[in-house]
């Protein structure tokens, strides 16, 4: 094609933006990130095509190609929203979306090849694409309340690019009546819509990248602390989230107790061990409904679990622990309706006392408990 070189140059913008969302879906499919990754590349890389094909495109060569190229744009508008939607856990509304943008590629066709006029071609990609955009805004404000700073960022940045979607179109509606005189390819207009496009792009795509490893470090961290079955902190993550703690003084009393479930060996034995997997992942349930926000739970190990918890005094603590475990023996469990007892050692925490010597004489409690016949609490 005989076009001036800087047009050319101009394809260093979709080729960026298509090596971004290249990067985006390898590393969806390579290191298994979330899948919100995918659709991000994916809305980066058709835009990205469109924009390319019509940098190097006469008005003449836009309007046969107009349905195809459109559909590239509208098809990356509601990967976009879909994308963000999945990060959101929230749905794009696949069904509207698709009526949408068939909807719009019939008005392209027919205002390409029945009734030509590139001004309306425009505004319908302009049109179209908001209403993609807009349909999960309730969902990405609801996601902005109660997300990180991180996710926050990435909702307002969505919202600016909606924005801008909305400011562009208007730009359109009331300044480009007369877009069919000139060569859009080679417009300040189109240089204009090129450089808004790579800062708002790189820019979403530093907070993607920013939110996706925060997450895959959290997934790290859940795998390091938290027990695969429960749910609960391990014994990693429960002795670190007490050094955390550090104990605040402005807490009374801390008391620490150890349960086990009585038997379970012979429960394995009898019913086998996915239903004893069920069991301890019951009782896990019965445990953290017992238990206040501010109280620290851990499965420490096989059939035992430790509790941190703040009390008043000894009596409070010793009703709260008695009160567990009625209500792990007032439970059925499993479609066998199985019943199981638990075992308790209790020790208050002394800030002076080292935390592992306490830990050894609650575990020591719990013996004793088991040894005077089980199902019950031992304190002394």
């Amino acid at each position: 094609m005989n076009l001036p070189a800087h047009q050319y140059f101009l394809l260093v913008v979709p080729s960026c933006l298509i090596l971004i969302g290249s990067v985006f879906i390898a590393g969806h499919f390579l290191f298994k990130a979330p899948r919100f990754l995918l659709w991000m590349g994916i809305a980066y890389i058709l835009p990205s095509i469109a924009l390319g094909i019509q940098s190097l495109m006469t008005n003449q060569q836009l309007t046969m190609t107009a349905p195809w190229v459109g559909t590239l744009y509208l098809t990356g508008a509601w990967a976009t929203a879909h994308g963000i939607a999945l990060k959101a856990k929230s749905s794009s509304n696949l069904k509207i979306s698709l009526l949408l943008i068939l909807v719009g590629v019939f008005t392209l066709g027919y205002f390409a090849y029945v009734d030509e006029n590139l001004w309306l071609r425009i505004l319908t990609i302009n049109i179209i694409t908001i209403l993609l955009q807009v349909m999960i805004i309730p969902s990405v404000y609801a996601f902005f309340k109660r997300s990180n700073i991180l996710n926050k960022m990435l909702c307002i940045s969505y919202f600016v690019v909606v924005f801008y979607s909305v400011t562009r179109f208007l730009i359109t509606l009331f300044y480009l009546k007369n877009v069919e005189s000139i060569s859009i390819s080679s417009s300040n207009w189109w240089l204009m819509i090129l450089a808004l496009n790579i800062l708002l792009c790189i820019w979403c795509a530093i907070l993607i990248v920013a939110t996706t490893i925060k997450e895959l470090f959290t997934t790290l961290n859940n795998d390091r602390y938290k027990d695969v079955l429960t749910g609960l902190y391990n014994r990693r993550g429960f002795l670190e989230k007490v050094n955390a703690l550090a104990l605040d003084e402005n807490i009374e009393k801390f008391y620490l107790i150890m349960c086990d479930i009585d038997y379970f060996k012979k429960i394995n034995d009898t019913w086998g061990h996915i239903v004893g997997d069920e069991i301890l992942k019951a009782i896990a349930d019965v445990l953290k409904e017992s238990l206040r926000p501010h109280d620290i739970l851990a499965r420490f190990g096989g059939e035992e679990f430790i509790i941190l918890l703040s009390c008043p005094n000894d009596y409070v603590a010793m009703n709260l622990a008695d009160r567990i475990r009625n209500n792990i023996q007032n439970k059925k469990y499993t479609k066998y309706d199985i019943t199981v007892t638990a075992s308790f050692g209790l020790a208050e925490v002394f800030r002076e006392v080292d935390f592992m010597e306490t830990l050894q004489l609650a575990d020591q409690r719990l013996y004793s408990a088991k040894n005077n016949g089980r199902n019950r609490v031992c304190y002394r």
